[in-house]
């Protein structure tokens, strides 16, 4: 009897009497998502792994959502907090703050840094990344995201896993006929402003004028009839229907998009994966835009006693941010017009010595951009020794390039 094994499959014990003709047929060793812990060292059975972590599959993370790996996070684990910016909620080009253990004893710390000192570690394929690479991440690259929630992770990666560490790793090449599969999606981004409540012209101006505001004490003047006559300006303009909503000004239905393309194939001891991807994002305020072009090589080269593999992404970003930010709109009173009697836009909706408003559309239409674009290059390499069944040796390199 022999004993046929190799890297990535099943063993195999064949009779082999002389004369007799023998067919070894092997199948792929595969282990559930569900029975280890993958740390980015190392893969452990979860019975004996000791400390608090969770591992979801690609397929429940894209069952509540294909949008990126931290949004299906925020949904799949309570211990997983995706703290809502009230300023850049919808903002497609911020990146989010992610607490997994809470904050830590320093805060306020973010400006000081390149990254918030509060956030967890990010684990790419074993090697150290960054947010905004797991947040451009294209998701049908994902097999697998395991959170290390306690001090345990701490033995493994030091003092940078005090917060937490979410250990990503991607697909790699399935032996076999060639295989081609696309994958697309699309969505909408409306904005909901239901939850403000303001007051309309009429109310506005009603509670400026119980507030004082047009009263000679409250300016250190004496010019009552200047004041009266400002009061009565804006009365005429309300009693001759002018009620204008601002909030709704800079905003509109974003349609997002996504598509994914990944071929893979090989056989014997080769294997290799092609992959391109394109994700267009369109949040809710115009001219808030953020696309991102991916694409990876996966190879795997395997041996008796040796397996190689080398994982190369690249990912192209090109982000727009709008000029004028939506609480300038959200400061515009109701009984100013947004155009004057020309239909064109003012540069001020008033301007006097006791108050000055300034349009925000006039600084909106202004021939003025803010965007940017960045590159970022990747390489991971990974050799392993097997001297024996009990035994494995692993070597990593992992080489980024950001422009």
């Amino acid at each position: 009897v022999l004993v046929f094994s190799f890297i990535g499959m099943k063993p195999v014990e064949k009779d082999v009497t002389p004369g007799k003709r023998v067919i070894i047929r092997m199948e792929d060793e595969v282990t559930g998502i569900e029975e280890v812990v993958i740390t980015g060292i190392y893969s452990r059975d979860k019975n004996s792994y000791t400390g608090s972590a969770t591992t979801y599959s690609a397929q429940e993370l894209k069952m509540v959502g294909a949008q990126n790996v931290i949004q299906s996070l925020k949904t799949l684990d309570p211990a997983m907090m995706v703290v809502e910016s009230k300023q850049w909620g919808s903002d497609p080009n911020r990146m989010p703050k992610i607490e997994i253990r809470g904050k830590t004893s320093v805060v306020g710390l973010q400006a000081e840094f390149e990254n918030d000192p509060n956030q967890p570690l990010f684990i790419l394929d074993g090697v150290e990344t960054t947010l905004a690479t797991i947040i451009n991440l294209n998701i049908d690259r994902v097999a697998s995201v395991t959170l290390l929630k306690d001090a345990a992770s701490t033995a493994i990666y030091g003092s940078k896993a005090a917060n937490g560490v979410i250990v990503v790793e991607t697909v790699k090449p399935e032996a076999g006929k060639l295989q081609v599969s696309y994958t697309g999606n699309m969505n909408l981004s409306m904005p909901d402003l239901s939850s403000y409540n303001l007051m309309n012209a009429r109310e506005k101006l009603e509670f400026e004028r119980l507030a004082g505001r047009y009263e000679p004490v409250n300016w250190s003047t004496t010019n009552e009839i200047e004041l009266t006559n400002l009061y009565n300006e804006k009365l005429k303009v309300i009693e001759s229907g002018v009620d204008a909503y601002w909030l709704a000004e800079p905003l509109r239905v974003g349609v997002n998009q996504k598509h994914s393309l990944y071929v893979q194939g090989g056989e014997g001891n080769f294997l290799f994966g092609l992959g391109a991807g394109y994700n267009g994002i369109s949040g809710v305020m115009e001219k808030s835009e953020r696309d991102v072009i991916s694409g990876n090589i996966d190879l795997i080269y395997r041996m008796p006693k040796f397996q190689f593999s080398n994982k190369f992404s690249l990912t192209s970003t090109h982000f727009k941010n709008p000029i004028v930010a939506f609480s300038a709109y959200a400061a515009a009173n109701p009984y100013y017009k947004k155009y004057n009697d020309e239909g064109t836009v003012d540069k001020w909706l008033e301007y006097n010595d006791y108050f000055k408003a300034s349009n925000p559309l006039w600084n909106a239409s202004q021939n003025s951009r803010d965007e940017g674009k960045n590159l970022l290059l990747s390489n991971y390499f990974m050799a392993e020794y097997f001297p024996t069944v009990e035994w494995r040796v692993r070597a990593r390199l992992g080489l980024t390039y950001g422009n």
